[in-house]
C-alpha cells in the first residue's frame, strides 16, 4: 500500500454532473455570426465585416480583463492560478483547477451587466446596426457558459467547477 507524506493535502470530490462540450453543435453555434455578418455587410456597409471580426478576437481580451479586474478585487481565495484559454464555449481567462461555482458564476454575472451597460452607454453615438451588433455579440459569447449554469442550476451551488477542454464538470467535496 502506498504512504502518503504527512504533510500531503488530500481532497475528496464527487463528480455531480459533467456537461460535455459536443463539436457539432459547438460548430454550428460558431458559424451562427457569418450570416449575420453577411447581412451587415451587404446591407450596411461592407465595412461591417473588418468591425465584426474585430470584435470577434477582442471581445474574449476584454472579458479576460474584466475577469483579471473581477479576481484583483475579490478574488483573494481563489484557488489555483486562471490562465488565458481558447476552448470553445470557455474563451478568455479561466481557472485551470476546481474553482467554486458561485465565484465562476459571479463573475460571468458582472461581465454580462458591464458589458451590457457599456453598449448601452454607446447608444447616443452609434448608428443602430453596429449597436445592435455590439449588443448581440455580447450575448452570443455569453450565452453558451449561461446555458452551462442553467444546466447546473438544479445541483449544490457550493459545489466546485472544473473546465476541460472537452467538458465542464461539477463535484461537491
Amino acid at each position: 500500500m502506498h504512504r502518503l507524506d504527512k504533510d500531503a493535502t488530500v481532497y475528496n470530490y464527487t463528480l455531480v454532473k459533467r456537461i460535455r462540450h459536443r463539436p457539432l453543435p459547438l460548430l454550428l453555434y460558431g458559424v451562427l455570426p457569418l450570416p449575420a455578418a453577411l447581412f451587415m455587410a451587404v446591407s450596411v456597409s461592407p465595412w461591417s465585416l473588418l468591425w465584426i471580426a474585430a470584435a470577434l478576437v477582442l471581445l474574449p481580451m476584454l472579458y479576460g480583463g474584466m475577469t483579471a479586474l473581477y479576481l484583483k478585487q475579490h478574488g483573494s481565495n481563489q484557488r489555483g492560478p486562471w490562465t488565458f484559454a481558447v476552448r470553445w464555449p470557455w474563451l478568455g481567462l479561466l481557472p485551470e483547477q476546481h474553482t467554486p461555482l458561485k465565484t465562476v458564476v459571479r463573475i460571468h454575472d458582472h461581465i454580462l451587466w458591464v458589458g451590457l451597460a457599456v453598449i448601452g452607454c454607446f447608444y447616443p453615438w452609434l448608428p443602430t446596426p453596429y449597436w445592435i451588433a455590439w449588443l448581440a455579440l455580447h450575448v452570443w459569447y455569453l450565452i453558451p457558459r449561461f446555458w452551462i449554469f442553467l444546466l447546473l442550476r438544479r445541483s449544490k451551488k457550493n459545489g466546485l467547477l472544473k473546465i476541460n477542454p472537452r467538458d465542464t464538470s461539477f463535484y461537491v467535496e
